[in-house]
Parts: C-alpha cells; structure tokens; sequence
C-alpha cells in the first residue's frame, strides 16, 4: 500500500466515524424528545485496484470506508402518563395524520398543504376548537378532516373529555339538564400505517412525510388487528438506549483517533522518505 492511499484510507475513516458520531450525538440529544426513534449508522468497505499476487486469483485493494446510511429503529418507546385527555399514545403499530389548515369565516376547517405523520401525540385543543399539535399542525379524523372538539370554545357544550382505545373522543353535555351521559364528539383519531417504514422521511418536528420507499399510507382506523390501541393520559417516550449510545459514542470516538493516527503515522513515513532523497 502507497503511503497516499494509507492517507486516503485514514481520510475515509475520519469521515465514516465523523458521521457516525454525529447520528450518535444526535440520538442522545434527542432522550427526553417525545416519540423520538433512535438512528445508527450503517458502514460499507471501499476498493480500488486489485493487489497484485503470484496467484492467478486476485483480490480487490481495500480504500477505506463509507457511511452508507442511517438505519432507524421504530421499536415503540416507553410510555408515561400526563394530566391532560388529548395527550395520545399508541400502543402497537400505527401513526396519527396530521396537517396544516385554513379557516373560513365561519371557522370551518380546511386540509390546507401536506399531510404529515407522527407517533407524538402531545396534542391540545386550540382557540378554534380543533385539536392541534404544537406546531399547529391539526389532527385528522377517520373522514380524513379536522377533529373540532368545541364548535365554540368560548361556550363550550362539554366537559371532561377523555379518549377511548379505539380513538374516539367522549365528552360530558355541560348541560346536564339534556343529558348526563358521555357524547361522541367528531370522527375517531386516523390511524395508518405503512408497507415499509422505513422508508418514512424524518421532517423535524416528530413529523415524517411518505418517501418513495415507504409506500404509500394504509389507514387502519377501523381495523384493530392491524393497528395499536390508542391511549389516553399517556405520552410515548423517545427509545434511544441512553447506555448503549454512550458506549458506540466510546467506541466510535476511539476508532477516529486511530485514523487519525494512521493518518499521522502516513505523513511520518512520508517526511522520511523524503530526507532520505535528501
């Protein structure tokens, strides 16, 4: 091997654990982050020439490494429990669908722009009366509209809202005198699902977007064999294995210095060689 391409395997070296290390710390940044799913990055070995040999047979000369890509790993998180009913989990497979919308001046809603899909269920009612997340996005029903819990929050005509495994949302009349059991409000919460995801595109935000791997979305709101049940009072945590991600952050920052030192041991051979021309 040319003292170049050692230098040139050490440079690959420091780029592969460079991104490595990058997924890792973004993995731990992202602990208490609700519904987040961790990354790992995925290497891959390079070659150029062939090596020459006494054999008729030949092998390829290696040329260091490559980051191929970033695995994520979609196993469900642990689950905690809030004080609020319109925080949702769901426990098995599943995302809801959310997506910006426009009102009129009625205050009818609108899907206005992409839908997005997450498994944060952090939501809350907004001064329209539709049930939001906290980027504004709005959840959608099983119709593929906005779910309005209060057509007027200032009045509002129930109370004590919760949440029932399959989605739909209950709430108490206000007026007790037209009835005191719990009413059905709007469409259950959308439920889909993906041939492969994934193929899910990460947006930000704990939103994903459909990719051209992914497929396209199956919605599974009636179907419970296919999708988890939902849960109220409760919020997926992120699954990043704190403990493991230090470890690979020990590991990964050890393997960079040693290309690094291959790189240096590279540039010492070189200034060798050349005082011996000298």
């Amino acid at each position: 091997m040319s003292i170049t391409s050692a230098m040139s395997n050490g440079v690959s070296g420091l780029n592969s654990f460079s991104t490595a290390l990058e997924v890792t710390s973004d993995n731990v940044a992202n602990t208490g982050t609700t519904a987040f799913k961790s990354n790992a990055a995925r290497f891959g070995d390079m070659v150029s020439s062939y090596y020459n040999t006494q054999s008729k047979d030949t092998d390829r000369r290696g040329a260091g490494s490559v980051a191929l890509g970033v695995a994520t790993d979609f196993a469900q998180g642990s689950f905690s429990t809030t004080t609020s009913w319109s925080d949702m989990a769901i426990n098995g497979q599943g995302y809801f669908a959310v997506a910006k919308i426009s009102l009129d001046d009625s205050g009818a809603a609108t899907v206005n722009g992409q839908t997005f899909y997450t498994r944060d269920g952090s939501f809350h009612v907004d001064k329209s009366g539709y049930l939001v997340n906290y980027q504004g996005y709005a959840v959608l029903g099983a119709d593929g509209q906005p779910i309005r819990v209060e057509a007027t929050p200032n009045s509002p005509s129930h109370t004590n809202f919760y949440v029932d495994n399959k989605g739909q949302i209950w709430g108490y009349p206000t007026d007790t005198t037209l009835s005191t059991d719990p009413e059905m409000i709007g469409n259950p919460v959308k439920i889909v699902i993906f041939p492969n995801e994934g193929g899910l595109i990460r947006k930000g935000g704990n939103l994903y977007s459909v990719g051209p791997e992914s497929k396209s979305p199956i919605d599974v709101t009636n179907n419970e064999t296919l999708r988890g049940d939902i849960a109220g009072y409760t919020l997926e945590g992120s699954n990043v294995d704190l403990a493991k991600e230090m470890v690979n952050m020990i590991i990964y920052q050890a393997s960079y210095n040693a290309n690094s030192k291959s790189i240096t041991t590279a540039r010492d051979m070189l200034d060798t060689t050349i005082n011996l021309v000298r």
